[in-house]
């Protein structure tokens, strides 16, 4: 009767300690002792998402991918960064901005996030459909003696050309073009009323046309307009000059006329300060005003000019051009129609590369080594610099007892007798010199 007293009471009490047992093992994770890792198997972050999954862009023209879900921070690297350069670290948007190209580029962007998750997106870069050259601005023959491309109260055109693969017309392209600098305004074909912005179809051979007016209370000036095709958002810019309709040419001059051209040092580089020209202007009514087409890319000295006779320069800063002129007007409005231009272009001879001398040391890495008679040949490779090179060996105090021989860009060091201590091998090429050091124990 006891026993099943004891087995009454017991069976229950078995139970409960059962079943927290297997509590207890479930809040460690199995009965592995540890928590659970929030990230194994992808417990506690969202799958890596990346829209679009591949796109096409344009050189010069922005767009961007967008990281939808994932564990940040976010990193992205391209396959090919001169073509498709990328930031490193990105928070959820990826900027696209691809360089110019001439045939359609295949780059690959890579996305990976916190978790070790990663996403590539193929991107096709295409050429841009609009060349730096491709507005062209066409004059009124009236306004031909001035030098300038419209004269005020005319009217002119601006053209512009879409080609696509192998240079094939782009028809039926929408394009507009915008007064970005300048009084004038653009009126469409089958218009009569003047606005900033315009937008045009090309016809079946990829133009695109619109007519400039210029008022007849417009001074002179430079003019700069945009195109832009509208499916792509390539775009480029034009300048042109508008000349107020007096003619300055009579009373005004400047010396040196024609063309002035700054050369380069290398067929890499066109010319930059301290290079420079200098103009003298004479007759009218001074002060003269003095402007430039290209702003950005010298610098002018002297301006405006106070006196007849006196004279302003300008100095390149390294950008190349060619066709920058003038707009030169005396106190009186009068206008200089046939200026001066200065061209900036690259020289012939290669880039010029510094003298350099290796091994920097002996022995290389540090340590002595032993410098007398019979004891071998030091050799140094000289390159860079004029190409002709001359070297001389000498220790701390003076002269070595040492053969050195140059033969090319080869120098060799012989010893004759004894050296200790630091041994200077001096190598130069007329202009600089570079020093490598033999360590003698």
């Amino acid at each position: 009767m006891s026993k099943n007293r004891l087995t009454a009471w017991l069976r229950p009490a078995l139970t409960l300690f059962a079943l927290a047992g297997i509590f207890t093992l479930a809040g460690c994770g199995g009965g592995n002792g540890a928590p659970n890792n929030p990230y194994a198997n992808g417990a506690g972050s969202t799958v890596l998402t990346v829209l679009p999954t591949s796109v096409s862009i344009y050189s010069g023209v922005p767009a961007t991918l967008t990281i939808t879900s994932g564990t940040g921070p976010f990193t992205a690297f391209s396959s090919d960064s001169t073509v498709l350069p990328v930031s490193s670290s990105v928070s959820n948007t990826v900027a696209l901005l691809a360089s110019n190209v001439s045939a359609d580029q295949n780059v690959t962007i890579t996305i990976r996030d916190a978790a070790a998750q990663q996403v590539t997106v193929p991107v096709t870069v295409h050429p841009s459909l609009l060349l730096p050259a491709s507005i062209t601005i066409t004059g009124n023959p009236v306004c031909s003696a001035s030098g300038s491309t419209l004269c005020s109260g005319q009217d002119g055109t601006a053209t512009v050309k879409l080609s696509g693969a192998a240079g094939a017309p782009l028809a039926g392209r929408p394009v507009k073009f915008d007064v970005v600098l300048g009084t004038f305004s653009l009126i469409a074909a089958n218009s009569t009323s003047p606005a900033q912005s315009v937008t045009v179809n090309t016809d079946q051979n990829g133009l695109a046309v619109v007519t400039i007016r210029v008022p007849v209370d417009a001074v002179t000036q430079f003019g700069t307009i945009r195109a832009t095709d509208t499916t792509t958002g390539s775009s480029v810019i034009a300048q042109f000059t508008i000349s107020q309709f007096v003619n300055g040419n009579s009373v005004l001059s400047v010396i040196p006329n024609g063309k002035v051209t700054f050369t380069g040092p290398d067929n890499k580089t066109c010319a930059s300060f301290p290079a420079q020209a200098t103009f003298y202007i004479f007759g009218g009514t001074p002060p003269y005003s003095v402007q430039t087409n290209f702003p950005t890319a010298v610098s002018l000295f002297g301006v405006p000019v106070l006196t007849s006779g006196g004279g302003f320069s300008v100095a390149p800063n390294g950008t190349c051009f060619t066709g920058l002129t003038f707009a030169i007007t005396d106190n009186a409005g009068r206008t200089l129609l046939t200026p001066p231009t200065v061209d900036n272009v690259v020289g012939t001879g290669p880039p010029s590369v510094p003298l350099a001398v290796i091994p920097a040391e002996f022995p290389v890495g540090g340590g002595t080594t032993v410098c007398d008679a019979g004891k071998g040949t030091f050799q140094f490779l000289a390159s860079g610099g004029s190409g002709t090179y001359f070297a001389s060996a000498a220790g701390s105090s003076g002269s070595v007892p040492a053969n050195v021989l140059v033969t090319g860009g080869n120098v060799s060091v012989t010893f004759t007798g004894p050296a200790h201590g630091d041994v200077s091998v001096n190598v130069t090429d007329g202009t600089s010199v570079k020093t490598s050091t033999i360590h003698c124990s």
